[in-house]
């Protein structure tokens, strides 16, 4: 099984992507800990104030609990800062707690909730889309990872 972190925050502009992370993310929440032990809060129900009673609530449910909170990119200061508070009272060994955002224009994850991940001992994520002029280094960026050498010139061929 997999280690997981106290919290998550996977946002970006690449919609694609951040949807194919919740998904998997919900497939392996589940596979540890069963439906019962994965709460989903999206669309209308992901509020702070849910996402902050879901993570102080106190349960029966055995093994690791997770709270998936989808649309945080709608949240503003204050609402992050609600769920701040929540999270410094979370203990890292049973719960995890996952933000996910799809950016765009105006809709931003707020500083304050990229933060109190970062405190919580978690991991922020950007998925961001490649933009056309971004490709060739892009490109050479992911051979370099497979240990290949690849200049910008070819690349952009």
């Amino acid at each position: 099984m997999p280690a997981f972190r106290p919290a998550y925050l996977i946002c970006g502009d690449d919609h694609g992507r951040v949807g194919e992370r919740r998904t998997k993310l919900r497939a392996m929440a589940e596979a540890e800990s069963g439906t019962a032990g994965v709460e989903l809060l999206e669309g209308d129900a992901c509020t702070a104030d849910r996402v902050a009673a879901a993570l102080s609530a106190m349960t029966f449910a055995l093994g690791r609990r997770f709270v998936i909170a989808d649309g945080v990119e709608r949240w503003k200061d204050a609402d992050a800062e609600t769920v701040a508070a929540a999270m410094q009272g979370m203990d890292g060994d049973g719960l995890t707690v996952a933000f996910f955002a799809r950016e765009e224009g105006r809709h931003k994850v707020p500083d304050a909730l990229r933060k109190a991940v970062e405190r919580a001992g978690g991991q922020v994520a950007e998925e961001a889309t490649v933009r056309p002029r971004e490709l060739p280094r892009w490109v050479v960026a992911r051979a370099a990872e497979l240990d290949l050498q690849l200049d910008t010139q070819a690349a952009a061929r």
